[in-house]
């Protein structure tokens, strides 16, 4: 799959341009599906984890699944702002993706349903504060 779109920089050096993508008004992230087993990665590597095989291919991520975990970090170190929430977001495809988290702590539960949503960057002179994605909590539509 090729991706016309433009790259957004991220802030985890794990986490390279090429893992995160433009997408309309938003942001998809872009992992890897195996072609021989089908198994699912995130983030993009050069080996499939399940079967060994190097014969990968660029796939989008999910943008909606559940929380699987979190925590509140209050310690970080400059220029991060605390405190902030990090966890876990199983997505469908049976990809468990590391995130910062959107939403006020006492507010989240297991298996929550959440969005990835893009996060706007820092003023000049803070790159790097924060990457430029989380998953926050997906707000109850009323029907």
């Amino acid at each position: 799959m090729i991706f016309d779109t433009p790259l957004v920089p991220s802030a985890n050096p794990r986490l390279s341009a090429d893992h995160v993508r433009a997408a309309g008004a938003g942001i998809k992230l872009v992992g890897q599906t195996c072609n021989d087993c089908g198994k699912s990665l995130f983030p993009r590597t050069g080996v499939c984890p399940s079967c060994q095989s190097v014969n990968l291919s660029d796939s989008e991520m999910p943008d909606r699944g559940v929380l699987y975990s979190w925590s509140v970090v209050h310690v970080a170190p400059k220029p991060w702002a605390t405190p902030y929430v990090i966890g876990y977001v199983d997505l469908p495809n049976q990809v468990r993706v590391f995130s910062h988290i959107g939403g006020a702590p006492e507010g989240l539960q297991v298996d929550m349903p959440v969005r990835l949503e893009a996060v706007a960057a820092g003023p000049e002179g803070e790159a790097g504060a924060q990457p430029p994605f989380r998953f926050s909590p997906i707000q109850e539509e009323t029907r």
